[in-house]
Parts: structure tokens; C-alpha cells; sequence
């Protein structure tokens, strides 16, 4: 299998609220839902998730994307996190830190990991 991958960032509008109501919860797990179908490994970034040193996670993503029958989904909740139905549709939970962390650090941290899993994967020396 080739090392390069495609990736793409997609971005679920929050739900009408500024506050976590049960309503804005719930219209932006309606929206992370609704991009997912049936084939398609979805997980979900969590603190409470698994964890994984580099190495693993590299072998893990590239073990995935040559595994999976669709699309292999890794989402990101939200300020005030994912509705219970988005955690029952996840196939595995990962954590980035045992931490809270604002999400838009775990993006970055998430990208960093892929860049840094590409580079295991290839040899470099971006790993080191």
C-alpha cells in the first residue's frame, strides 16, 4: 500500500445554541450523522478513549485505510462535546490526552499525528 493518503477536513456547523442545550447537541450530532453511511469506521477523538503512543497510532491508521470497506472517519466534538447517539455510532473511541483539551487544539494535534504517522510509515525522519 502506498503511504500517501487523502485526506479532507469537513466542518459540522454547531447547533443553533450557544449554550450545551439538549437541542444544540442535538442538531450537531444530527449533522455529523447524516455525513456518515453505513460503511464507514467512525471515530471519535474522546478523552476517555483509547490511547496510542505515535508509532502505534501509524500503524493503526495505515492497518485501517487498508481495511476498512469505506471511509475511515475520525471526528472532533464540539465545545460541548457529541450527543449520546454520536457515541453509540462510534466503532472505537481515541483520546489525544487524558487532558481537556479545546477542540480546536485536538484538530491540530489530530493533523500533526497523521503528518507524523505519514512520516513512520514512509521512514523519515520527522520521527525521531
Amino acid at each position: 500500500m502506498s503511504s500517501a493518503i487523502t485526506c479532507e477536513w469537513q466542518i459540522v456547523p454547531e447547533g443553533s445554541g450557544k449554550k450545551p442545550t439538549g437541542i444544540s447537541l442535538a442538531e450537531d450530532g444530527t449533522g455529523l450523522l447524516r455525513k456518515l453511511n453505513h460503511r464507514d469506521y467512525f471515530v471519535l477523538l474522546d478523552d476517555a478513549g483509547d490511547t496510542m503512543t505515535s508509532v502505534g497510532f501509524s500503524g493503526w491508521l495505515f492497518e485501517k485505510l487498508g481495511s476498512v470497506p469505506g471511509r475511515l472517519v475520525l471526528a472532533v466534538g464540539g465545545p460541548f462535546g457529541v450527543t449520546p447517539l454520536v457515541r453509540e455510532r462510534a466503532d472505537m473511541k481515541i483520546s489525544l490526552s487524558a487532558m481537556t483539551l479545546p477542540h480546536e487544539m485536538c484538530l491540530l494535534i489530530l493533523f500533526e499525528q497523521i503528518y507524523r504517522a505519514i512520516t513512520i510509515e514512509r521512514g523519515g525522519r520527522y520521527h525521531h
